[in-house]
């Protein structure tokens, strides 16, 4: 009998705990967080009072994130909050703004402070309010009106550098990357100049009396300055410099004149642009090698078209990016390209993906006259001659079953090539 009564306390007290959390469970509203890079498990085992669900057609608020780059390398994140259900209608928008290199942990971690913001408004309309407790931090002393002067003038400067190499018993390869650019952004005025090299060596080994090498050297230098004519108009210059032995070229330099205009305020920029973007100026090339058409040496009066379409919603997002340039001085030479891109989510648990890119490409001056050998060919040292490249993907995925998502499990969680 004494048995038979710690075992009924004990299932009482399960039972009473297990009901505790259905309630709690059901009172709290479904929350879908879409972001595609970011660390999932870390917002759900901190977010432990709302219920995760596996797409945002389940939701009651649905929150996504963008990015957008800093003029000071760093990046602002863009929370946009959206009420489904019970909560429709009701939006609102959060940001956090990170400075360059910064440490990944502070990143999510601001994130999720400001999630927690923003799930407030929503939380205080459900049965969860009486669980609720909050605090406002409130400065000793007051903060300082006067405008902070930036010893550095808004200048920030950023130097990358990386290098890989693999191999085993019949081929090795080495790859290296430097890039260094220096970047001012205000309000008005935006202005970035930069370098980078890349140079790469590979080697086969065909047979015991028979190796192939080859490399490939790039390296190039930009700069933009761009001053902002409202919040519509922009206007601009932008320089180049490139050299390549792939693209036989000993330098390329350009120089163009610029001007934008965005349907849309830049305010808005974040969701969407809508922008045309025109260039005009002139080019000059120097080859390596003599060219099909018997010269080391171009001059090119140019100009270019480029159209660019972003529009970012809960449903998914589109991208189309579509230009074209043309020579003045070669009339018949001109070069089109076309980048679109969709992904949606179109009904619960569906996701569909495609993007591509065609290009009709007539401006191949500086193809050398040479023939190229096997091996430069099969270790891709040169640029041949071609009328179009193309690209074309596409993604499909369905999930279905439980909608919730709130378990952390990370078990296993193995990323190697052991399997």
């Amino acid at each position: 009998m004494k048995r038979l009564l710690i075992v009924l306390c004990v299932a009482l007290t399960t039972g009473l705990f297990a009901q505790d959390t259905l309630n709690f469970r059901k009172d709290a509203p479904s929350f879908y967080f879409d972001c595609e890079f970011c660390n999932q498990q870390f917002y759900r085992q901190n977010l432990n009072y709302v219920n995760f669900v596996r797409d945002r057609h389940l939701a009651d608020i649905y929150v996504l994130l963008t990015l957008n780059q800093l003029g000071g390398g760093g990046n602002r994140y863009n929370l946009f909050f959206v009420g489904q259900n019970q909560f429709k209608d009701q939006t609102d928008t959060l940001f956090v703004e990170t400075v360059a290199n910064q440490p990944d942990a502070e990143t999510r971690a601001a994130i999720l402070a400001q999630l927690k913001k923003g799930l407030l408004k929503y939380l205080v309309q459900t049965k969860l309010l009486n669980k609720i407790a909050y605090t406002i931090d409130v400065p000793v002393d007051a903060l300082n009106a006067c405008a902070i002067k930036d010893k550095w003038n808004f200048w920030t400067f950023t130097i990358n550098g990386n290098m890989n190499s693999n191999g085993n018993s019949y081929q090795k390869s080495l790859n290296t990357n430097i890039v260094a650019y220096g970047n001012r952004t205000t309000e008005k005025i935006k202005t970035e100049t930069g370098v980078w090299n890349n140079f790469n060596t590979q080697e086969f080994k065909i047979n015991d009396s028979t190796t192939i090498k080859g490399k490939q050297t790039n390296l190039g230098a930009y700069h933009l300055l761009a001053f902002s004519l409202g919040k519509h108009f922009g206007i601009g210059q932008f320089a180049t410099f490139f050299q390549s032995s792939q693209s036989n070229l000993w330098h390329s330099i350009s120089y163009y004149p610029t001007f934008e205009y965005n349907v849309f305020p830049y305010s808005e920029a974040s969701r969407r642009q809508l922008r045309f973007i025109y260039r005009i100026g002139g080019r000059n090339q120097k080859y390596i090698d003599t060219t099909i058409f018997n010269t080391t040496s171009n001059w090119f009066a140019l100009h270019s078209l480029v159209f660019q379409y972003t529009q970012i919603e809960n449903w998914g997002n589109v991208n189309i990016s579509a230009g074209a340039w043309h020579y003045f001085n070669y009339s018949k030479n001109y070069n089109i390209a076309i980048y679109p891109s969709i992904n949606i989510n179109p009904a619960k648990g569906l996701r569909i993906g495609v993007w591509g890119g065609f290009n009709i490409q007539n401006d191949q001056f500086f193809l050398r006259k040479s023939d190229a050998s096997s091996e430069e060919i099969l270790l891709n040292q040169v640029n041949l001659a071609t009328d179009y490249n193309y690209n074309i993907g596409m993604s499909l995925s369905y999930t279905f079953g439980s909608k919730f998502n709130n378990i952390i499990n990370v078990r296993f969680d193995i990323n190697d090539s052991y399997w």
